[in-house]
């Protein structure tokens, strides 16, 4: 590495250089994914996509804790240290390794909590998933404390072409599910080899543990969070998978691809900006505020139009591009994307403030209480009654969780629920009014499905430009608020 590693703390490219550079590269994946799907989905069955679902939900919570939040706090540090950063190397590969064992021994016993056989194989080839993300989180880290998200950006497009390619070609030659598998084992590999060719962090043969002790704490809360989400984020596939069978988990798992491209595709990568943004402000909490409010602002005026228009529409749009036996996501996907979207934008960025004031204990708090009330609704709706109610819980637990997040949020900063609230209520009105014009429309006029998307798309074109317009000063300001 340099002699000189901070000057990314002093001078760094502007926030919208950064941003443009993961939300281009992430959205390429998306588009990519969306473009794949159709291919993917007419050559496995929806069988296959549930059984994979099943497998990914240990994959998932174990791939959170291979950063085990010293990643995060390795940021954060003031001033570059080789020998801290190479200790915390070392007991990142160890949890690698721990984390990769661990799926290989709980292999067994979910295939049985499932009665799926082939589980046992999936998960052991899936196994390497977490080891190789743990090995990349050290250098990963040093990649963004210089703030060189172009590079990022560019490790994300070739993951993105070589995992999507591998998955469209195997899937073609009908190897069924095992052309997921290769998806996420590419994915991972891929990315690996990227972080550490782009990384200027070498690792030594050493280690002490008086430097990796500091960050424990931190990575304690950080960890805490990420396995309460992930536990969270995987009890609607458990409880569907047993209560409510393969078919509506194979739905719901095709479903959850497109609920989660707003989060994966924009919201992710502005939240990784705004952290380090925020981490430079930490002394100041009016201007976290102020980030805040202008980061939901601007996600919310993007995002909400589209989502609403893609719920309303749904019908036509998943059946055109997945075919007629994928139809039955469009319920699930239109009862459950405004509780997630809500929740993506508000509690995502809300995320970065407890996190840059050293208060992940509130973070802690607030993922504890929203897996809570998650795991109430969802395991209650899937035992009582079916997907579409699970769906349906889903908002309800979105709409719940927002407002208590901005509660704990006043224990550190000074952020006032009616602004959060006022930043929201222009996207989120013309949201509704543009769903309702096209449920209007569609029954007057009863068009086929092509004319349905297209008629969709100009509805939101339109909405999306009378957003800015009547925000036009508002969204000026929140664009100020990064270039200070």
């Amino acid at each position: 590495m340099a002699a000189d590693h901070s000057p990314a703390w002093h001078s760094a490219k502007s926030f919208f250089v950064s941003v443009s550079s993961l939300v281009s590269a992430r959205l390429f994946l998306a588009l990519s994914q969306i473009m794949v799907l159709p291919i993917v989905a007419r050559h496995l069955t929806v069988e296959e996509f549930a059984l994979m679902a099943m497998a990914m939900s240990v994959v998932v919570f174990c791939s959170v804790l291979s950063d085990a939040g010293l990643g995060r706090s390795l940021i954060r540090t003031p001033s570059y240290d080789h020998e801290e950063w190479v200790s915390v190397f070392w007991l990142l590969v160890a949890v690698g390794i721990g984390l990769a064992a661990a799926i290989l021994a709980i292999g067994p016993l979910w295939a049985a909590f499932f009665d799926q056989p082939e589980l046992v194989q999936v998960l052991a080839a899936l196994s390497v998933v977490p080891f190789f993300q743990a090995v990349s989180a050290a250098p990963n880290a040093e990649i963004e404390r210089r703030e060189n998200y172009t590079g990022i950006a560019r490790i994300q497009v070739l993951t993105t072409v070589v995992s999507l390619s591998l998955a469209v070609a195997l899937a073609i030659l009908g190897a069924g599910i095992w052309a997921l598998v290769a998806q996420q084992v590419s994915l991972a590999a891929v990315r690996l080899a990227g972080i550490l060719y782009l990384s200027r962090f070498r690792p030594a043969l050493s280690f002490k543990l008086r430097l990796v002790t500091p960050h424990l704490i931190f990575a304690r809360d950080a960890l805490s969070v990420s396995a309460i989400s992930v536990i969270k984020a995987q009890v609607a596939v458990v409880a569907i998978g047993k209560f409510n069978g393969e078919a509506s988990l194979g739905l719901f798992a095709m479903s959850a691809r497109f609920s989660k491209l707003p989060q994966f595709g924009l919201v992710g990568p502005v939240s990784t900006v705004v952290y380090v943004r925020m981490a430079k402000a930490q002394g100041d909490p009016e201007r976290l505020v102020r980030i805040y409010l202008a980061a939901i602002n601007l996600m919310a005026t993007l995002l909400l139009p589209l989502l609403a228009m893609t719920a309303v529409a749904g019908g036509a749009i998943f059946t055109v591009m997945l075919s007629e036996e994928w139809m039955e996501i469009a319920p699930i996907f239109a009862l459950s994307i405004s509780g997630l979207a809500l929740e993506a934008i508000a509690v995502t960025l809300l995320a970065c403030i407890f996190r840059a004031t050293g208060r992940t204990d509130l973070d802690v708090r607030l993922s504890m209480e929203s897996t809570i009330i998650y795991t109430g609704l969802v395991l209650t709706a899937a035992f009582l009654s079916d997907v579409l109610v699970v769906a349906a819980a889903i908002s309800l637990w979105g709409f719940l969780i927002v407002p208590r997040g901005w509660y704990l949020a006043k224990k550190v900063v000074p952020i006032e629920i009616p602004d959060c609230l006022n930043v929201l209520l222009v996207p989120v009105a013309l949201s509704l009014a543009m769903a309702g014009a096209h449920a209007v429309l569609r029954s007057s006029f009863q068009p086929g499905y092509a004319a349905e998307i297209g008629m969709a798309g100009l509805i939101w074109i339109t909405g999306f430009a009378v957003a800015v317009s009547l925000q036009h000063k508002t969204l000026a300001k929140a664009i100020g608020v990064f270039r200070e």
